[in-house]
């Protein structure tokens, strides 16, 4: 696993024959139109349609978070001409730290495709993308690597931005998504319902719940904030925490 996520070159080319996996940064996302890398439909799959081409446009001027606003934003082009955006139930969870936020949702690509988009708020833009990871949930991998993921075999991709200084890890099988997101270390207003534990490394980690009843979990570590989210327990995302080196490890997120 180590080599299909954590060498960049090798990145681009596991990206290339996961169906559907795409890592982009967006510096400009006024109808950003961002190249098809999803497989023709299995034949088993026919009644899919074909995607030709996604993009990002800018939100309307009165959205109050990335989850309302990603449903407006995110646009995926058919060959049959047809277009979609995410429908309000396809947003899987929000994990919002003060101006920063991490957006997943059932992408309208298809069965099991799944997008996940960095947000950050500035006053003149309201809440706009920065990165976008589009992923298949599927079962390719299942070497963790020493990682507690919350699933035996699991599909994976990295993006990282260093203008950002912001780095994701996405893991996903069909039915569940996880998150490990790493920033620079940023000041934020930490919710007054959060709760402390204390993790093996001797971190304190604080857990909170989303709109969407999702959980997730971040710490600090050195100069950097590290956040896990997902649609999954809380015990998991603990665990998984659990489970991580320090950043500063040469292969961070993997342990060994």
């Amino acid at each position: 696993m180590r080599n299909k996520l954590l060498i960049p070159i090798l990145l681009l080319a596991v990206c290339s024959l996961l169906l559907g996996c795409q890592e982009t940064e967006l510096t400009n996302q006024n109808d950003k139109v961002l190249p098809n890398n999803t497989a023709a439909p299995k034949p088993e799959d026919h009644a899919l349609k074909e995607v030709e081409w996604v993009k990002v446009v800018d939100p309307p001027q009165n959205v109050s978070s990335p989850s309302e606003a990603v449903v407006h934003q995110y646009e995926v082009g058919f060959k049959d001409g047809t277009t979609e955006f995410p429908k309000k139930d396809s947003v899987i969870f929000e994990t919002s730290l003060g101006q920063k936020s991490i957006v997943a949702i059932r992408s309208p690509e298809g069965k099991n495709n799944f997008a996940v988009f960095l947000y950050e708020h500035n006053p003149s833009a309201s809440w706009g993308v920065y990165g976008l990871v589009r992923l298949l949930g599927n079962t390719e991998f299942g070497d963790k690597e020493g990682l507690q993921l919350p699933f035996e075999k699991f599909n994976a991709t990295k993006m990282g931005l260093p203008d950002k200084e912001t780095s994701i890890w996405v893991f996903a099988n069909e039915t569940e998504i996880v998150t490990i997101t790493v920033y620079n270390r940023f000041p934020f207003t930490p919710s007054s319902d959060r709760e402390k534990i204390l993790l093996k490394n001797g971190n304190e980690a604080y857990i909170g719940k989303d709109y969407f009843k999702n959980g997730y979990l971040y710490y600090f570590d050195t100069e950097n904030t590290i956040v896990v989210s997902g649609n999954v327990s809380k015990q998991k995302f603990i665990d998984l925490a659990n489970s991580l080196p320090s950043v500063t490890f040469t292969s961070f997120p993997s342990p060994k």
